[in-house]
């Protein structure tokens, strides 16, 4: 069957929507649209296509093999329809109302979200900003497909795959309780080996580079406590005796919450660098230049 000449741009967007969200809510959600609509256009794909496409799992919509296809390429049809246009008109930021879509950790998006979003509101006020996160690994595959439109963070591993601009170098330090039973001002070897620690395990951080460092250095922490995500170590560490390695903006971010202190760790690591990503061929298009430039202009200064 030639069903070409009956999927339109807005059923692409709603395929995809759903697609990358899961969520026939969600979709609506990101296309400004509702719930109904949605549901009719699902229908209409379905009957289209001649497949169920996404079949209800709990509350998450799974893509079937056929929609698992389709997916691949009607992102790139769409990509290439944003480039033409991109091309036939000149991206001014102040009317525009695209929505970008950057990868960042939880810490990136607490850390970086806020200088980005205050420059926009002032300077682009119909820009919109989605984050995610993903396996690093899974992030120049994503760039280069328009998934996501950049990645920020600590993303060694993808340096050589994709193109980046260094935006801060960090240090890392010793999180732990103001009020801490035994350690006051300054903590030494011996003290930190003896103490009990957290450690954020999470497979979307950069940050599981540091446990092969420490080992490498002969260093064996007490692990008393396994989180996957930096964010809920405030409420955690004020109350207990742990100590937790953290970057140095986020260590002062949660410090000025109150219960909480940063102390040098009594042993050398080398400093992460924080990125942004692009894709190579993507980052030639204007909206593109502009997002970059803009990540770097305000996420430098931190």
């Amino acid at each position: 069957m030639d069903y070409t000449h009956s999927l339109d741009v807005p059923l692409l967007k709603a395929f995809v929507a759903i697609y990358e969200t899961g969520s026939v809510t969600a979709a609506a959600e990101r296309l400004t649209l509702t719930q109904p609509t949605i549901s009719y256009t699902l229908a209409r794909l379905r009957e289209i296509l001649n497949d169920r496409l996404f079949i209800r799992e709990g509350r998450t919509m799974v893509p079937t093999r056929r929609a698992q296809d389709c997916y691949e390429k009607f992102r790139a049809i769409l990509h290439q329809i944003d480039e033409l246009v991109d091309q036939q008109r000149a991206f001014n930021p102040t009317l525009s109302n695209r929505r970008f879509r950057l990868a960042m950790s939880d810490i990136g998006a607490l850390a970086f979200l806020p200088p980005l979003l205050k420059y926009i509101q002032h300077n682009a006020p119909g820009i919109e900003i989605e984050t995610m996160q993903a396996p690093p690994e899974t992030l120049p595959e994503a760039l280069a497909l328009g998934k996501i439109d950049a990645a920020v963070g600590n993303l060694p591993l993808i340096g050589k795959l994709t193109e980046s601009a260094l935006l801060l170098k960090e240090e890392y330090w010793c999180l732990l309780s103001s009020s801490h039973p035994t350690i006051k001002t300054q903590l030494s070897l011996e003290t930190y080996l003896a103490a009990r620690h957290a450690h954020v395990s999470s497979e979307l951080t950069g940050h599981k580079h540091l446990e092969s460092i420490l080992r490498n250095a002969g260093i064996v922490r007490k692990i008393a406590l396994q989180v996957q995500q930096f964010t809920v170590l405030p409420h955690l560490i004020t109350s207990t005796d742990l100590l937790v390695i953290v970057p140095g903006t986020i260590g002062r971010m949660f410090e000025g919450y109150g219960g909480l202190k940063l102390l040098p760790l009594p042993f050398e690591v080398p400093p992460l660098e924080v990125r942004v990503h692009w894709d190579r061929q993507q980052g030639q298009n204007a909206p593109q230049a502009w997002l970059i430039e803009t990540i770097r202009k305000t996420m430098s200064n931190l």
